[in-house]
């Protein structure tokens, strides 16, 4: 294979995984606010004082933050690295390997997809799509 084709490969790849972590966050994100927002009225509700619903909304702000945060560092550098890949930008290769980094720890796709990114920008220079 080319190195252009091994390019390819990879930003798909990477595109394909960043988009995998945008809906899992986002849906995490959804899920972890309305169970704090319903402990919070719950807790409200049994304690007999409204003042206690506060709670399971700072419980919800804190919970968008995070998964906003994390959403951001898992998100980001794949979602990146796949767009200057596939338009060969300058600085795909840096993001390839932080992107690559990123998507180690998935055991066993995101393993395999680190592994392979890392022996191809390692080993030379990212080919342009263009030829």
């Amino acid at each position: 294979m080319t190195d252009v084709e091994h390019n390819k490969i990879l930003g798909i790849a990477f595109a394909v995984f960043a988009a995998i972590f945008f809906f899992t966050f986002v849906l995490l994100a959804l899920v972890s606010v309305g169970v704090f927002v319903a402990l919070g009225i719950t807790f409200a509700n049994e304690s007999g004082n409204p003042n206690q619903a506060g709670i399971g909304i700072l419980g919800a702000l804190f919970t968008l933050v995070f998964y906003g945060g994390l959403g951001l560092i898992c998100v980001l550098p794949p979602g990146l690295a796949s767009w200057k890949m596939l338009k060969g930008k300058p600085r795909a290769r840096l993001w390839g390997i932080i992107a690559a980094i990123v998507v180690m720890p998935i055991i066993p796709l995101g393993t395999m997809l680190g592994i392979y990114a890392l022996w191809f920008f390692l080993k030379g220079k990212v080919a342009s799509p263009n030829g």
